[in-house]
Parts: C-alpha cells; sequence; structure tokens
C-alpha cells in the first residue's frame, strides 16, 4: 500500500511536471507569435483618446508591446514607459515634436519625461531638446572624440550636439536601470552612433545607420559611406537574436533577417555601380539606366527622404572618390592605348 501511494504520487508529479513545462513552452511560443505578428504589421497605438490625433500629422504612433511605442516618420523616435517615466529615443523633425509629446502626454497623464537618448551626435530638434531639459530631463548621447568633434564644427553639421554637454555621455557602452527595466545603450562607431537595446522587451533601436527597405543618406565628404553603414549594421548582429524586434532610423518595424538581406542587397548595387565605373559610364549614364536598382526601387526603397537618384549620386561620387578619375574611353580605345605602351617598351628594350 504504501509503495502504491508513492508510485501515485511521483506519476501526478512528474504529469504536473511536465503539464507545467509544456504550458511554459506554450506561453512562451504565443509571447513570440505576437512578437512577430506586431513586427510584420505594427498595429496604430489603440486608445480612442488619441486616434484622431494620431491618424493626422506626418508621422504616426505606433503601439510595438505594451508599454513601449514608436513614431513612425522620416525619422523614427521611440517612446518606453516604465511605471511613471518615459524615456525617449531620439526626436523627430523641430515641426513634429510639439504634437508629438502631445501624443505622448495623452498614453499616460500621470507620467513623465525622465530621460532622452539621442542615438547620432546631431539632433533633428534642438528646440524641443532645450525645452526638455530646462524642464528637468536627462539628455544622453555618445562623448565624440576630439577629432571628431572638430570635424563635425568644422563641416557645420546641423543640430551638432557637441553645441551644448549632455547630462550624461558614455564612450563604450552605458546601462540604465528604471526601477526593474534595463536600457543599455551602446556606441556603434567613433562617429557618434549609438544602438539602444531593450534587454527586457527584446527590442533594438538602430538610429541612423539602419533605414529598413529605404536608401540610407550618405556623405562620403563626412564620413557618412555605404561602406562605413554596411560595416555598422554587421555589428548589430551581436544585440539581435531572431525574436529581436528591431526599429530602424527610418522605415518600419524590421527582424535580423531584414538586416542581413539589406546587407546583401547593398552589397550587390555597390559591385554593379563599380562595374560600370570601370567600364567608363558617367554619372548622367548610371542615373538613365538605373538598371541596377529597378529591384529596389519596384520594392519603395527610393519612396523616402532618399530618392533612387539622390542615393546613385552620392555612391557614385563615394566609389569615384576611391576609385580615381573615371576613364570614359570605350573599350577598343583603352586596348589600342594598352597595345601602343606595350609597343614603346619594346622599342626601349631594343
Amino acid at each position: 500500500m504504501y509503495r502504491k501511494t508513492i508510485t501515485i504520487a511521483l506519476l501526478l508529479f512528474l504529469s504536473f511536471n511536465s503539464f507545467a513545462q509544456q504550458d511554459g513552452a506554450n506561453k512562451k511560443e504565443e509571447y513570440y507569435a505576437k512578437k512577430k505578428k506586431m513586427m510584420e504589421t505594427p498595429p496604430p497605438f489603440s486608445l480612442s483618446e488619441i486616434e484622431q490625433a494620431n491618424s493626422s500629422g506626418n508621422t504616426m504612433l505606433i503601439n510595438i508591446l505594451p508599454g513601449l511605442y514608436y513614431f513612425q516618420g522620416n525619422h523614427n523616435m521611440g517612446v518606453y514607459l516604465v511605471e511613471d517615466k518615459f524615456t525617449l529615443i531620439d526626436t523627430q523633425e523641430e515641426e513634429n515634436m510639439d504634437r508629438n509629446l502631445n501624443l505622448i502626454k495623452r498614453i499616460n497623464k500621470k507620467a513623465s519625461i525622465k530621460y532622452l537618448i539621442s542615438t547620432s551626435n546631431e539632433l533633428k530638434a534642438l528646440k524641443t531638446v532645450e525645452d526638455l531639459k530646462k524642464d528637468g530631463v536627462t539628455l544622453i548621447s555618445q562623448r565624440l572624440t576630439e577629432e571628431n568633434q572638430q570635424k563635425e564644427k568644422q563641416g557645420g553639421a546641423s543640430g551638432f550636439s557637441g553645441s551644448f554637454k549632455p547630462d550624461f555621455s558614455f564612450t563604450e557602452q552605458l546601462n540604465l536601470n528604471i526601477e526593474t527595466k534595463t536600457i543599455e545603450i551602446a556606441s556603434i562607431s567613433n562617429e557618434g552612433n549609438s544602438l539602444v537595446y531593450l534587454p527586457n522587451e527584446n527590442v533594438l533601436f538602430t538610429g541612423a545607420i539602419y533605414t529598413h527597405k529605404k536608401y540610407p543618406y550618405l556623405d562620403y565628404k563626412n564620413g557618412v559611406t555605404l561602406e562605413s553603414i554596411l560595416s555598422n549594421i554587421s555589428k548589430i548582429g551581436d544585440f539581435v537574436d531572431e525574436n529581436t524586434v528591431i526599429v530602424p532610423g527610418k522605415g518600419t518595424l524590421a527582424n535580423v533577417l531584414d538586416l542581413i538581406n539589406y546587407r546583401k542587397v547593398m552589397a550587390n548595387v555597390t559591385k554593379q555601380l563599380m562595374i560600370m565605373i570601370k567600364n567608363g559610364n558617367t554619372l548622367e549614364t548610371v542615373l538613365a539606366k538605373k538598371s541596377i536598382t529597378n529591384n529596389l526601387d519596384s520594392r519603395g526603397f527610393g519612396d523616402g527622404s532618399v530618392t533612387t537618384e539622390m542615393f546613385l549620386t552620392s555612391l557614385y561620387e563615394e566609389l569615384t572618390y576611391q576609385l580615381g578619375p573615371v576613364d570614359t574611353r570605350s573599350p577598343e580605345e583603352r586596348a589600342m592605348e594598352r597595345l601602343k605602351e606595350m609597343q614603346n617598351n619594346k622599342e626601349k628594350k631594343n
């Protein structure tokens, strides 16, 4: 009887433990399925009191997860609510900020903005940032090296954050703890670009270094090259897994497969354009053909603030700077020139 009782109890325990593990696995699967669905078709913020306000203007407030939002527009801006404290991740253009701040207040009328994290050394709404600082908001950004500070000042970069000091700055990484949540801010380059990772939510804000399904802004004279952008994107892999929700600097929500694909297509465009340059194609010829970007254009890459023409022009200038002047002679003319050189060298030896 005693042995029978022990056996029944053991079976009940194993059955309960198996059920608990299965239930935990099911909940985990449901959680990631929900995040994936949100990532593919992000719903607008659902509170009826702000739906009407949210439907107008140049941006839309998107609810990623409970307490986590972002304004989608020409430049994306994150909003993270923990208890009664808001943390803003970047800003949008000045003309959008009054409306954005009013919408943020309606999310939780009792909460206040505590932190503003800038993922770049260029602020898009200087006046708003200065007003927020006066209201007690703590500004956090990466500390630039003296060399890069001089470069930004000489280049006259609009919104250069070196014009005033952040309240907290870092060189490599800064962890910000708010109640039970953690915000990890990590440097991605020496030019002031950083990533913001929310480990409790498994959500990553990339800032300007990644523009999902849109052409990136390039300016090789100031160090903003496609080569450096793709290099920075490769570093994002250290922060993400297959379930991470990625909020790009521009565009809709993405995942790690989108990052991999973006690097591939941009590397392919670079390779094709380099071949065209080496074959003597001028910028006018490249823009007239647009053959190397047809596939991307059909997917809306050129519909953002950086058009196809702007992107190809900037990339062409970047590559010709690396390769040197374009040889516009025909293949026949170049072949004849090489033949003459060979004949001259032969005569010199004789």
